[in-house]
């Protein structure tokens, strides 16, 4: 009677805040009455939508054979898990960042970054156990509701020229900012208890996930920041106290229950599946040189204006002033049109549209606007810029507060203004590092190994790192290793 009483006086308070959208669900896993904006087949439906948008932002990674892995070894825990019906999928995102998360509905995705620091196909299989225990237990549903209930916003907009970055948020987000909700540390003690026991009814050594935690927790430290920089992983997956012993002890107690079972770690079959993975950020999707970001895929240019700093996420650049007076935001909307981006930016923002024309800019159809947004204090101006080349839509918007546009509204439009095509080759042609795997030949300590095969010593503490080791560590005859070449 408690928890009718609790979740009734919750729907009581969805139903004011939400306008009727609230209602209880039984949590598929405890069986116990939650607060739930969503039905399931409205989790079902947000993450189809979810998934469309972070395909769109992010891109998947252009490797079939690594996805087919990847779905058959999900699906082997996804219809084993306590919700064997979803629809499960399984992808690889083309991001460098160390993550995996999932979307409502059975959406499950791990970048290649994360793929680079797996080291075996227990430790995969743990990770994706891990997410699938977001989905089953309804963690990322009940994250969306609780951001229906609060009206939060994500974006990379948002922390910039104060309340207007909340207007200009749904320009950057695409609708993928679900994907990075936080969760709560009792909702990743959850997450970790069932992907224990997914992946030991799949046949793994649980235990494995443990490793990789260890893995995460060193990341920063192999990558220079002397420990100061939180690993992705754990941004969005905050770490348990003792989560590793409780993990360790979990696959212990899951495991008593299959006696006689070999549980399967693979680390062979899973460094086969990796070899040649691109690492880090792949400067044919985009990189800076100099006052130039290039995007290659796309065979285009912009400058950025000296001093400004430039974050970029999926499809979104964020260009931003030293004492943030000015924001230019750059985003690529593929399989759309300059009339489709305008619409949507209008609808998203309410922003009033002041002058509007078209012209033509090295053979692409080109329409430049200027707007204005408001609330009860202030007034801003954003002049937008876009450029149709084929099917995609390069999207300019420079805003500044209405004060400031005489002095800052060259300096804001720069980007805009220096759009161009790329004609430099070795800019066109520039090639990502890869994951290589390699067999050492004779026993010998990790560094002396990389020596052998001439990786570069400013990468070595960090292919130390990818392979779960330290530099000191010996390496027997035999062994596979990754290296980044």
């Amino acid at each position: 009677m408690n928890k009718l009483w609790y979740c009734l006086r919750g729907v009581a308070l969805a139903v004011v805040v939400a306008m009727g959208l609230a209602g209880c669900a039984i949590n598929p896993v405890t069986g116990e009455h939650q607060l739930m904006l969503l039905s399931e087949q409205e989790e079902s439906q947000l993450g189809q939508a979810t998934d469309q948008s972070v395909i769109e932002q992010y891109g998947l990674y252009e490797n079939a054979g690594l996805h087919n892995y990847m779905k058959s070894l999900g699906l082997s825990m996804g219809r084993n898990s306590h919700r064997p019906n979803l629809n499960w999928q399984f992808k690889v995102m083309d991001s460098p960042v160390v993550n995996a998360f999932a979307a409502p509905g059975g959406y499950i995705y791990v970048t290649r970054g994360l793929m680079a620091a797996v080291n075996d196909e227990a430790e995969l299989a743990g990770v994706l156990g891990h997410e699938i225990g977001h989905v089953t237990a309804r963690h990322s549903a009940q994250q969306y509701s609780k951001k229906m209930l609060a009206n939060i916003g994500l974006g990379l907009g948002q922390s910039l020229m104060g309340d207007y970055g909340e207007a200009l948020n749904p320009i950057m987000e695409a609708g993928a900012g679900l994907l990075f909700l936080k969760f709560s540390r009792d909702d990743e003690r959850e997450a970790d208890a069932l992907g224990v026991e997914y992946a030991t009814r799949a046949g793994y050594d649980a235990g494995r996930m443990a490793d990789f935690f260890i893995t995460l927790q060193r990341q920063s430290v192999a990558e220079g920041s002397k420990g100061a920089r939180l690993p992705d992983f754990f941004s969005t997956h905050p770490n348990p106290v003792n989560r590793e012993a409780d993990v360790r002890r979990a696959a212990q107690n899951w495991q008593a229950k299959f006696p006689g079972t070999q549980f399967r770690v693979s680390r062979k079959d899973f460094l086969r599946q990796i070899d040649g993975l691109v690492y880090g950020e792949d400067p044919r999707e985009g990189f800076q040189e100099g006052n130039w970001y290039y995007l290659p895929k796309y065979q285009v240019q912009l400058p950025v204006p000296l001093g400004w700093s430039l974050e970029r996420e999926g499809n979104n650049i964020q260009l931003a002033h030293p004492q943030q007076r000015a924001v230019a935001l750059f985003a690529i909307r593929s399989d759309s049109s300059i009339d489709e981006v305008v619409a949507s930016f209008l609808k998203a923002t309410g922003a009033v549209v002041q002058q509007n024309r078209t012209f033509m800019t090295s053979g692409m159809p080109t329409r430049f606007m200027v707007s204005s947004l408001a609330n009860a204090e202030q007034r801003a101006v954003v002049v937008s810029k876009l450029f149709q080349k084929g099917r995609h839509v390069f999207a300019f918007h420079g805003l500044t507060d209405e004060a400031d546009f005489d002095e800052m509204s060259e300096l804001m439009q720069q980007p805009a203004q220096g759009f161009s095509l790329i004609s430099d080759q070795a800019m066109l042609n520039r090639q990502p590092q890869r994951v290589l795997v390699k067999t050492v030949s004779k026993t010998a300590s990790m560094e002396r190994v990389l020596q052998s095969f001439k990786v570069d010593p400013s990468f070595w503490s960090e292919v130390a790192w990818l392979n779960g080791r330290r530099l000191g560590d010996t390496l027997s005859a035999g062994e596979m290793i990754k290296i980044v070449q």
